[in-house]
């Protein structure tokens, strides 16, 4: 299975039951992570999703205990992805910590 197919399963997996769709990021290196991302953010604004959710996880196996996707994923929204970006906003869990970012979509212009 090439990566765009796994890609692809683990995003049609993550629709939630209120059909929000998820890009799940967990085991991939930052190049593949961020092309992924791209992919997720234009394809959505291009079909004209409201919102979306990215999973990059924790970190927690990572050193430091800090995963690098934690720090580029949201970066990348801010700058590159900005475009296609409205908002994205980490999502904590109980502790505090954030291993996803809910992203609402810039809407189409023309």
């Amino acid at each position: 299975m090439s990566l765009f197919e796994t890609l692809l399963a683990r995003l049609l997996r993550g629709a939630g039951v209120r059909g929000v769709p998820v890009l799940d990021l967990h085991g991939l290196g930052v190049r593949d992570a961020l092309a992924a991302t791209e992919r997720f953010v234009r394809e959505c604004a291009a079909e004209g999703v409201v919102e979306g959710r990215i999973v990059y996880g924790k970190g927690r196996g990572s050193p430091g205990g800090r995963g690098v996707l934690r720090e580029v994923v949201p970066r990348w929204l801010a700058t590159e992805g900005a475009p296609w970006v409205a908002s994205a906003t980490p999502e904590p869990d109980a502790s505090g910590a954030d291993g996803a970012m809910r992203v609402r979509f810039a809407r189409r212009r023309g």
